[in-house]
């Protein structure tokens, strides 16, 4: 009985010790990774995602020029072309309006005061084509590697989500090339939102988008992988582009 005794007791002494360790080998492998490593996985599922769905809003926006507002639609990876459906608002040739926005690649075509789509030159506009989110070379993606001074900041609760804040500085081509505002000699604040699963679920941009003024820029991506069909516009293929005359009614 005592040789019994001693040995259940041995077990019982080898079961806690492993346990701990166990404990703290869980642990150490579940510890939350710093920021850069964060970001380098988000951006990893950013490079490697097939579609999501995009909002950008824009506050304190000067009234007086042209620059887009907000816009929410899906931008889709097909193939070697990034696509983009959905509406964006914003002034225009010094008229406010909400349009519809179709992108295949680096043709553009927006319903603006007319039944059907029609090619424009979103360059002559001033205004960002939105398929260059999903641009590797251009995009969010490069924007997360080009972001500097990282540092971790609060949680955040977005929707139903709690998201882990990440700081940090961005260079102004880098903005400008994505936002087609701002300035290379310019630098923006901003704080990245992270799931538990590091998708990148946010992006907040601040600073001087336009001369003399601070404004904000916020970024909600959702729907990852979830792609819709996107065609061009039928007869709009061979159209030259043109820029939206001023209406008016608006």
């Amino acid at each position: 009985m005592r040789r019994l005794s001693l040995t259940a007791g041995a077990l019982a002494l080898a079961l806690v010790v492993t346990g701990c360790s166990g404990d703290e080998s869980s642990a150490e492998a579940e510890a939350p990774a710093g920021p850069q490593e964060q970001l380098a996985a988000a951006q990893e599922i950013l490079e490697s995602t097939e579609a999501m769905t995009v909002e950008l809003t824009g506050t304190d926006v000067p009234t007086d020029v042209n620059g887009v507002r907000s816009a929410t639609g899906v931008a889709v990876v097909d193939g070697d072309t990034i696509k983009f459906a959905g509406d964006i608002e914003g002034r225009i040739n010094g008229v406010t309006a909400t349009v519809g926005l179709i992108c295949i690649g680096p043709d553009a075509y927006m319903k603006l005061f007319t039944p059907d789509y029609a090619p424009v030159d979103l360059d002559e506009l001033g205004a960002p084509n939105p398929t260059t989110f999903l641009d590797p070379e251009a995009g969010l993606s490069s924007l997360i590697g080009a972001t500097t001074d990282l540092a971790e900041g609060e949680r955040t609760r977005e929707g139903r989500e709690i998201l882990r804040q990440i700081t940090g500085t961005l260079p102004g081509d880098r903005v400008e090339a994505l936002l087609r505002l701002g300035g290379p000699d310019r630098t923006f604040d901003v704080t990245y939102g992270l799931t538990d699963d590091n998708e990148l679920r946010s992006a907040v941009l601040e600073g001087e988008f336009y001369d003399g003024t601070e404004s904000t820029y916020t970024l909600l991506l959702t729907d990852y992988g979830q792609a819709v069909p996107i065609e061009r516009p039928t007869g709009a293929a061979t159209d030259a582009p043109t820029t939206p005359a001023a209406s008016p009614t608006t």
